[in-house]
């Protein structure tokens, strides 16, 4: 009962599209940022941030259709723990996009490499998540799009302070304000989706 529910909670959700777009962001991210910090004309590994900020914020995106079912309404009113289902797909879903866009950063994971990947994936799950609960699942991905966009565009090119705090997202991966804000964006949002379900 429990496998053959698992498969038709995956198929709902739309977990083979995700895993598939996951393998394209993870490569061409791998690419990417490769081919960025081998330009002479840019500044070595430094070159790889727009690949540290975007591989993340596009597994992301792609994750946020699938936490929520076809009806979530139906889904609240029968008998299974549908938080301990919930929290089961959000963590094992940042768990895998966690590896898989680590593999694009580790030839030189301390400088915008797998580390930095790791906590970028580990903030932009938790505002998507955030949004399901708050927005409801056509909209999770705008709190993280507008986000890491506009801190892309507006912070500087500099780390520690203050600005590892709002401008997380291109940090290196030795920041702890950087790592420190990740992590409670992703507990703060994965809570709340654990708690309220995505909007309907």
């Amino acid at each position: 009962m429990t496998r053959r529910f698992l498969r038709l909670h995956l198929a709902a959700r739309g977990a083979s599209t995700f895993a598939v777009g996951l393998g394209v962001i993870t490569l061409l991210a791998g690419a990417g940022g490769t081919w960025l910090a081998s330009r002479t004309y840019f500044d070595g590994a430094n070159a790889r941030i727009p690949m540290i900020a975007l591989a993340p914020l596009l597994a992301a995106l792609l994750l946020g259709p699938t936490l929520s079912g076809a009806d979530e309404n139906l889904e609240r009113s029968t008998s299974l723990p549908w938080r301990a289902w919930r929290a089961g797909h959000l963590l094992v879903a940042t768990l895998v996009t966690a590896i898989a866009l680590s593999l694009a950063g580790l030839r030189e994971p301390d400088t915008y490499g797998a580390y930095a990947l790791i906590r970028n994936a580990l903030g932009c799950i938790g505002l998507v998540a955030g949004g399901a609960a708050l927005l409801g699942v056509r909209l999770a991905w705008l709190p993280a799009f507008l986000y890491v966009c506009a801190v892309y565009a507006a912070a500087p090119r500099h780390t520690g302070g203050i600005v590892g705090v709002w401008a997380w997202p291109i940090q290196t991966s030795t920041s702890p304000a950087a790592w420190l804000t990740a992590i409670m964006i992703f507990a703060v949002g994965a809570t709340t989706y654990l708690h309220r379900g995505s909007r309907a």
